[in-house]
Parts: structure tokens; sequence; C-alpha cells
């Protein structure tokens, strides 16, 4: 063996030597220097990476209401509002402005003067159908409104399932027609053995102004906070206390309105009290209806312009006392 031959398999294995050998760990790249727009943020970040970039909002959800829902991209859409309002309210202006009318048609103009409505207050019949109407709107009203108050204050009592089917029998003479509620009063005065006048009014106007009173008063109580009872009920207070001291005043405002509205409802009715009104006992409605039959002069416009003038009182109230509720809730 010569020398050279002994020196090879020294040379083979230093390569193998050398790729045993660990080979150290690169250094790490040092982080790149944050571009201008980049703004440095706690923590080392970036302002992009902090805060991403927001998405682009769809131009049709753009604001509270999507903009394909908006009523002004209705074409000729204010146009029908305007002619519907005046289709809604200017017979009415035309009613209160006829019935300053001096002339003896009610719908002919013959000057400015208060004739009618000096003949409309000093009308025996006409005094004596707004009394019956006053009675019974008043009977029917306090009525009403107890039987409303006795109702809601008894809901919580009852089962989900009997609160619902109290509740849509309740409201029932909201959704029947007053033609079938005549008819069907009528029939039932007939079966117990009564004869159509003011008693019977009465029970038929307390039936059907029920729902009325009881949905402003059922809203005011579902508003209330429950914390109020149960307190004074965990420092001893009787249950009837409760309801007299703390309950009720906190309804008065849903109960005022109610009875607001059950009386305007029952001046109002016509239908129902013509199946049931007999001699001494026609309400106003019925009146100007026979005045109508019998042709149209000025006091009809009068009796209505009154009429009208206490719906308006009647709803400007109500709408007070709503209101009143709404920033009592605000305050609470």
């Amino acid at each position: 063996m010569t020398t050279a031959d002994a020196a090879r398999p020294a040379a083979d294995a230093a390569p193998a030597a050398d790729a045993a050998r660990p080979v150290p760990d690169a250094a790490p790249a040092a982080p790149a220097a944050p571009s201008a727009g980049d703004v440095a943020a706690p923590g080392g970040l970036t302002a992009s990476d902090a805060e991403p970039e927001p998405k682009p909002v769809p131009r049709l959800m753009r604001g509270s209401i999507p903009q394909a829902l908006l009523l002004n991209r209705f074409g000729g859409l204010g146009t029908i509002s305007v002619v519907s309002l005046a289709f809604l309210y200017l017979p009415m202006l035309i009613v209160v402005a006829y019935s300053f009318n001096g002339g003896n048609q009610a719908l002919i103009w013959q000057g400015f003067s208060w004739r009618w409505y000096a003949r409309v207050f000093t009308d025996a019949s006409i005094i004596s159908a707004t009394k019956v109407s006053l009675q019974v709107a008043a009977i029917a009203t306090v009525a009403s409104t107890i039987l409303a108050v006795l109702y809601v204050l008894a809901m919580d009592r009852l089962s989900r399932a009997g609160s619902a089917v109290s509740t849509a029998i309740l409201a029932a003479p909201i959704v029947v027609p007053e033609v079938v509620m005549g008819v069907a009063t009528l029939a039932f005065i007939r079966l117990i053995g009564l004869s159509p006048g003011f008693v019977p009014l009465v029970l038929a106007h307390t039936s059907f102004c029920v729902p009325f009173a009881m949905m402003n008063i059922r809203a005011r109580y579902s508003g209330l906070n429950p914390a109020y009872f149960e307190s004074a009920a965990d420092l001893g207070a009787p249950h009837w206390t409760v309801i007299r001291r703390i309950m009720l005043p906190l309804l008065m405002p849903g109960i005022i309105s109610g009875a607001l509205l059950a009386f305007v409802v029952s001046m109002d009715d016509f239908m129902i009290s013509n199946f049931l009104a007999s001699a001494g006992s026609t309400t106003l409605p019925i009146y100007i209806f026979g005045l109508i039959r019998k042709g149209v002069n000025p006091s009809v416009n009068v009796v209505a312009t009154l009429l009208l003038i206490l719906a308006v009182v009647v709803t400007t109230a109500a709408t007070l006392l709503t209101h009143r509720q709404a920033k009592e809730r605000q305050h609470r």
C-alpha cells in the first residue's frame, strides 16, 4: 500500500465529518422598516395591522333605512299623500266653514252669521238628543273603564292561554261588524225581556266600549316596573293597599286616556244605537241622520262642527297623556 492510498480514506472522511457538524442558525432578519403611510402602534404593530381597513358598506344598506325603501325614491308619492289628506280633511273644513252660513241651504253660501249656532243651542229636540247621548256616553264610559281596569288587574293571575282567550273575547267588538253587533244585541235584549230604550243603549255601549278603554290601560300597565309592587309587598303592604296606593295612581294616565276614547266612541256611535233607540231615547247621531233625510240645513253643519271640536279636544288630551307617559318612562 502506498502512501497515497493510505491518505485517500482520510480525505474521504473529511467531507462526511463536515456534513455531520451542526450548522449554526442563521441570524434573524431585521424587521422591515414601516412605510411612510404606516404609523407605529403600541406593541410594535402598525396602524394597518392594529385596525384593519373597514369593508365598504353596500349602498342599499347605508343609514338606518335601506335606500331602496326610502319613500322619496317613489315618484309621485308626495302628490298622492297630499291628495289623500285633502280628500280626508277638506270636507271637514267645508262643514266647519258652512256652519257659519247665514242662508237656509247647507251648501250655498249667503254670508257669515251665527244664526244657526243660536238656533242649535235653543232647539229643544237637539238639546234632548244631546242630553241622551251625553248620559249614555257618561254611564257607558264609567262602566266600561271599571271593567277594563278589573280585567287588566286580573290578567296577571291568568295563564298565558287564558289571557289570550279572554283578550280575544273582549276585543271582539272591534273586529265584528257593527250591523252584526246591532242585530245580535237587539235579539239578546228581546230574549231577556227588555224593550229598546235607554237601558239597552247603556248596556250595548258599555259592552263595545270595553276594548277601547282596555287597550290604553293595558298598554300603560305593560310599561310599569313590577319592582314597585314587589317592594310594597315585601314591606308588608296588603294587596288592596298596593292596588289603591301604587297601582291605580300609576295607571291613571292610561285610565284617563282609555275613558276619553270610550266616551268619543260612544258619542259617535250610530249603527248599534239605531237598533236599540226608541222614542225618548234618540241619540244625537240618530237625530242628525233624521235631519239629513228631511233636508240638509246649516244646523247639521253646526252639530257636526261641535262633535268635531269634541273629538279634537279628546284626542289632544289623550295625546298629551301619551307623551307624558313616554317622558315618565325616559326618566325612570
